[in-house]
């Protein structure tokens, strides 16, 4: 969690450049915004009431995200907020992704009941017979 998406900045690039400059543009992005996401003394958000309770949320004034939103478009913005939420929910003052186990299918984390039967499936497959 926390972990920026390659996908979007690579079709950006792949609008504004050729080839193999579009791959290197979209690596060099990426590392960018993956350092800028990292730091701890940047925090890009607001605190808001939502039904009585404080969520913090994503400052869409915040400079650095307007510029992104600007050069580069929607689609990478969401992605760097996304991984922006998914860092402050999971780790607020480490900076750093977390490993999260997810239900690929269904687009979700894993339950840990799920995770159970997983793994008490594939033991019972891998089990020696004799």
């Amino acid at each position: 969690m926390g972990e920026l998406d390659q996908k979007p900045f690579q079709a950006a690039c792949r609008r504004m450049f050729d080839g193999e400059e579009a791959d290197i543009k979209a690596v060099e992005l990426l590392s960018l915004w993956h350092e800028e996401i990292k730091d701890p003394i940047w925090h890009p958000f607001k605190i808001v009431k939502v039904h009585g309770s404080e969520r913090q949320m994503v400052n869409e004034d915040d400079e650095k995200l307007k510029k992104l939103r600007e050069e580069w478009g929607e689609v990478i913005y969401m992605a760097v907020e996304t991984a922006l939420l998914e860092m402050n929910e999971y780790n607020p003052s480490g900076g750093y992704t977390v490993h999260e186990l997810w239900h690929l299918k269904e687009n979700r984390r894993a339950t840990l009941t799920e995770v159970i039967h997983y793994i008490k499936r594939r033991w019972k497959t891998n089990k020696r017979k004799r």
